[in-house]
């Protein structure tokens, strides 16, 4: 008892059910491929509905923020140059580490800059923030990674629990809603 929500691209288990444990799917996708060139010539302007919702921050976001933001993506031409300058800072400057306190809000966004270190969500969401201070339209997706490869069939994988993930997106005019890396060894 599944469904799929088109409009938020998300498989659904019934609101009767409690939870999804012991629930077994197939799923087929398909990744799209893109290429720097292709991103990094895009142009355009973004939907009033994309801007309204995907570059809405709170008025005392943190100024810190924003000028890392600033900083990180200086000399940067493009949307993608500045989504991917973001994502290498994010790489290249912080530590993946479970052994950090949950924390949402601006206090928990100053507190992972300070720290430099912590898990997949504030990766994500501190990424789609800053990309917002720069009026560029993001979002945080949760899902899976791809888990791993069937040993007899290398089109089949096995996705469980331990492969849950959360990234940030970036919205391309005529492409649409591109997936970003920010956590160092994790992720696509």
């Amino acid at each position: 008892d599944l469904r799929w929500d088109d409009e938020s691209a998300t498989l659904i288990v019934e609101a009767e059910r409690t939870t999804s444990d012991g629930l077994t799917y197939e799923v087929d996708s398909r990744a799209p491929e893109l290429s720097p060139a292709v991103l990094g010539q895009t142009q355009g302007p973004d939907p009033a509905a994309l801007e309204d919702t995907y570059e809405d921050l709170p008025d005392d976001f943190p100024l810190v923020a924003r000028r890392l933001a600033t900083e990180v993506t200086a000399g940067a031409g493009s949307r993608y140059d500045q989504a991917r300058a973001l994502q290498d800072w994010f790489r290249e400057e912080f530590r993946y580490s479970l052994d950090v306190g949950p924390g949402h809000g601006d206090d928990a966004v100053v507190s992972f800059l300070d720290a430099r270190e912590g898990y997949c969500e504030q990766f994500a969401g501190t990424y789609a923030a800053m990309a917002r201070s720069l009026g560029i339209p993001a979002r945080v997706a949760v899902g899976f990674t791809p888990g791993e490869p069937d040993e007899e069939d290398p089109n089949r994988f096995s996705v469980r629990g331990r492969n849950a993930h959360a990234w940030p997106e970036v919205w391309f005019p005529q492409v649409g809603w591109v997936p970003f890396e920010p956590t160092p060894g994790r992720g696509i």
